[in-house]
């Protein structure tokens, strides 16, 4: 065999070695990533999703919910698989939530809770405050009316200090319904309100109730002190 003969053939075997190597390095990545994907799909869940945007109060239907695969060590416990869509199905959202967005207990509004705070005002406090006959205006303050509260401190020479939050609305009234005796109201407070509010608890309180044609009139004010110069006109 010549020296050119040689180089020839140790170069179409350098090939066909290069070509089985990348053919077996191919073969071994397919396999790889078959076996990869095949455990992996074994160790996955399907997970309730929320298919759109939606609004906090929505009742949730069937077209609102999809299903994804998601890996086990992933999933988290509070939230809803596959075989509970039967679950998630006809509750209402508590918040807004975005597509995508799996469905979990915190965003559902439980049924099971029908407790104070689900019945508040978005944003509002609920306090409640002993009264008696006198402020429960003998039976006639009801759920849902607003009041002015005052509630009076120590004699200031011929006045009284107070502090007087307005238009406050009675949540609810617990206590006699008729005659004397001793009442509490549970009032609706609004959070720049609490802590003053807080801060005047255990002082005398006056519960003032307001008409509503009357609820734009701030009647706590100061007064203000009027001019003893005669007025004049210039002639």
């Amino acid at each position: 065999m010549t020296k050119k003969a040689k180089w020839i053939f140790a170069v179409v075997f350098s090939s066909v070695i290069s070509v089985v190597t990348v053919f077996l390095i191919h073969q071994y990545l397919q396999q790889e990533t078959s076996r990869r994907l095949e455990a992996a799909s074994k160790n996955t869940g399907s997970v309730i999703v929320f298919a759109r945007e939606l609004e906090a109060g929505k009742i949730l239907g069937a077209n609102d919910l999809l299903v994804r695969k998601y890996p086990e060590e992933l999933i988290n416990d509070h939230w809803y698989m596959e075989n509970s869509a039967g679950l998630v199905i006809g509750q209402e959202l508590r918040t807004a939530v975005g597509p995508g967005e799996p469905v979990s207990q915190r965003v559902l509004l439980s049924r099971a809770n029908s407790g104070l705070s689900e019945k508040l005002p978005n944003g509002y406090y609920a306090i409640t405050v002993n009264t008696d006959n006198l402020g429960h205006h003998n039976a006639m303050l009801k759920t849902g009316d607003v009041v002015d509260i005052a509630f009076v401190g120590d004699s200031f020479k011929q006045s009284k200090r107070y502090i007087s939050f307005s238009e406050i609305e009675v949540f609810e009234i617990h206590g006699l319904q008729e005659g004397y005796g001793s009442y509490s109201l549970t009032l609706l407070i609004a959070p720049q309100k609490v802590k003053a509010f807080t801060q005047a608890l255990g002082r005398p309180m006056l519960v003032w109730a307001r008409g509503r044609q009357s609820s734009q009139l701030n009647v706590w004010a100061e007064d203000l002190k009027q001019s003893k110069v005669a007025p004049w006109k210039v002639q």
